[in-house]
Order: C-alpha cells, then sequence, then structure tokens
C-alpha cells in the first residue's frame, strides 16, 4: 500500500475482483456496522443533528428493507418503539430510481415526530446531487423549506410536517463514526469502518466525473501548479518557523502532503494531510483543505483524533486564500492559517481567544 492511501483494502479487493454490486455490499456493510455498534449509531443520530432534527435512540436497523407500496430502500433504522425514523439511500455513481426521493418521502411516518430520509454519496457528487434530489420532491408535489447546511450535509424540511430531507458523503459519515467509535474504545467497529471507508474512498477516486463546458479552460493547468507550489512552499517555511513537521514525508508528486502540525518547542503534533480539496463544488468553494482524518499505512504517531476534534472542533478544516495578492502574500497566508491552528493544538490559544479569533469566513463542519 502506498504511504498515505488507504484505499486497498481487503474488502475493496474482493469487491473488485468478485463482483459489481458496490453499492449492496457498500450498503450490507453499513447495515453490519450500525446494527452492531451503539457508538457508530450515535456518531449517525449525531451527524444529523449538526443541521436537522433530532431523530431520537436507534435500535433497529434493516437493509433492504420492502414496503408494498413505496418499493425497497436501502437501510431503515427503527427506535426503540419500532417506528422507522430514518432511511438510507446508499449512493455511489448510479442514478436515482423512479422512486427517489419521493416515494421514500411518503413512506417517512408523518406524525408529528421527526424522520430523515438520507442519502448519502461520494463527496465529489454532493454539488450535482442535491439539486437533482430536491427537483424530483418538487416535481412529485413535495413543497421543500431549505435549512442550515455545511460543506457535507444538506437538509430540506418537507413543508407543514417533522419530515426532513438530507444528503451526506460517505467520508464524513464514516469518519463522524470512527471517530465515536474510537472514543468509545469500540476497536472491532473501528475497523470495519475504516474498511468500508476505503471501499467508498477507492470508488470516490475512480468515477469519471461529467464534464462541463469551459471546466479546461487556460486557467486551469496554471492555477493546479499554483496550488502544488502554495502545497510544497507553505509548509517548508512553516517548519522553519517551528509549527509544521515534514521530516520523515517525502514530497508526493500527487496533489498534497504529509505533515504534523503543533510546536517543536513543546513535541506536540498532530498529523495531518494538506492538499488540494477534492471536495469544492463551486468557485466559492476553497480549494485546499488540512484532513486530520486521512488514513496512512503506518500508525498515527500525534495527537488522538479524538483530541484533535475536542481542540479544533473539526477534523476536515478547507484553507481560505486571498483574492486578487501577489503569490508571496497568498503563500504567507496560508503560512498564517497554518500557524493558528497549530498554536490551537499545541495549547497556545485558550477559549476564549479562539472563539473570538475563528476565521469564520471557513466553511466547517
Amino acid at each position: 500500500m502506498a504511504d498515505g492511501d488507504n484505499r486497498n483494502s481487503l474488502l475493496s479487493y474482493i469487491v473488485d475482483e468478485f463482483t459489481n454490486q458496490t453499492e449492496l455490499v457498500a450498503t450490507k456493510a453499513l447495515a453490519y456496522i450500525l446494527g452492531r455498534s451503539p457508538a457508530a449509531r450515535d456518531a449517525l443520530r449525531e451527524l444529523l443533528r449538526t443541521v436537522g432534527p433530532d431523530v431520537g435512540p436507534i435500535v433497529g436497523v434493516e437493509a433492504e428493507s420492502a414496503d408494498g407500496d413505496t418499493g425497497r430502500v436501502d437501510l431503515a433504522l427503527r427506535n426503540d418503539a419500532g417506528e422507522e425514523r430514518v432511511l438510507i439511500e446508499a449512493k455511489f455513481w448510479a442514478g436515482l430510481t423512479g422512486n427517489q426521493p419521493a416515494a421514500y418521502l411518503e413512506r417517512l411516518p408523518n406524525d408529528g415526530k421527526p424522520s430523515v430520509l438520507l442519502f448519502v454519496a461520494p463527496e465529489m457528487r454532493l454539488g450535482t446531487l442535491w439539486p437533482l434530489i430536491r427537483g424530483r420532491a418538487k416535481d412529485d408535489g413535495f413543497t421543500l423549506v431549505d435549512g442550515s447546511k455545511t460543506d457535507y450535509l444538506q437538509t430540506a424540511a418537507v413543508a407543514e410536517s417533522n419530515r426532513f430531507l438530507m444528503l451526506t458523503s460517505w467520508r464524513a459519515m464514516l469518519s463522524d463514526m470512527r471517530l465515536r467509535a474510537s472514543v468509545n474504545s469500540d476497536a472491532p467497529a473501528e475497523a470495519d469502518i475504516l474498511q468500508l471507508n476505503a471501499l467508498c474512498e477507492r470508488r470516490d477516486t475512480a468515477a469519471f466525473l461529467p464534464i462541463r463546458a469551459g471546466e479546461f479552460g487556460p486557467d486551469f493547468p496554471r492555477r493546479i501548479r499554483d496550488l502544488r507550489r502554495l502545497i510544497d512552499d507553505a509548509p517548508e517555511i512553516a517548519e522553519q518557523k517551528g509549527f509544521v513537521s515534514v521530516k520523515g514525508f517525502n514530497k508526493q508528486a500527487g496533489f498534497g502532503r504529509r505533515l504534523r502540525l503543533g510546536s517543536a518547542q513543546k513535541g506536540m503534533w498532530a498529523d495531518v494531510w494538506f492538499g488540494i480539496n477534492d471536495a469544492f463544488n463551486s468557485p466559492e468553494d476553497h480549494p485546499l483543505v488540512l484532513r486530520f482524518d486521512y488514513e496512512y499505512e503506518k500508525e498515527r504517531i500525534g495527537m488522538p483524533l479524538a483530541e484533535v476534534k475536542r481542540r479544533l472542533g473539526y477534523i476536515r478544516i478547507p484553507v481560505d486564500l486571498l483574492h486578487g495578492e501577489e503569490y508571496d502574500a497568498v503563500r504567507d497566508d496560508v503560512v498564517g492559517t497554518l500557524q493558528w491552528f497549530a498554536r490551537r493544538l499545541s495549547g497556545e490559544v485558550d477559549d476564549d481567544e479562539w472563539k473570538s479569533k475563528w476565521p469564520g469566513n471557513l466553511p466547517r463542519r
């Protein structure tokens, strides 16, 4: 396995070798994890609460759950009263079926208590899939009220009901599940989640994205070159200042690099991947990202992921870039961003300063 590559797991290998039913395998794996791990179920509940309702404790999980009127949904999640509170549709790159989403919205109980239809898809598909899902629902007579959102979670409420339509990414959902499993010392669930995540990452990177008009204009190769230059230069300067370490890591020819963020003086580091954000969907999004949830071949040496999230609040952070400035100014601003997060990780920024000076223009989850 190449350093920094977590896509070559046993599960992803078996799926590639023996079946083309990736969505079905992923659905079964997700049902297995949710059915066996209270930590994973709690993480899903908290993820939904980020921008949506609290559906309450999840107790029962059924894969390929059939209903005579609305067809077969990938996953049905029930509370302790046996009521379906969450329906999940697992997607990679296949299109929507005729039942999606209208029939499944109809299947949600309209009893005044919160219920959710959740689509899960690759990050790179979120920007195109959400308008399609919403448009289909409206075409079938549902009035939707857009709700809060993050980079990785979209929500809309069905008018005059407590039913919700939501979309998230495999990476965001599994990252939260793995983090909760780690905190709860649920090692079997954490290992299973890593296997499923590897399969999802493999599918995400192997897919062909629809080409858009003007996508490969004359500025495209220049911007890729500029971003790679920033990824190389900013950590080197930050290392000289003592809050980044790249020791032991080779410069990679791809679109990102491993490094450690923290304090040389305190010897306190958190492992992170710094590179091009493969999840941005529009010109307003941020093209660089810090990913503390990135998996490595070797064991994580630095700060535990749960502690990173406790200190930063998030484990995947898009990096803002200055507009209308020369390269040196943009590079130095990125160095300053790295320093800001390094100081927080190493304990040099207390809670009050963190809350008052958080770079609020960054989209976070």
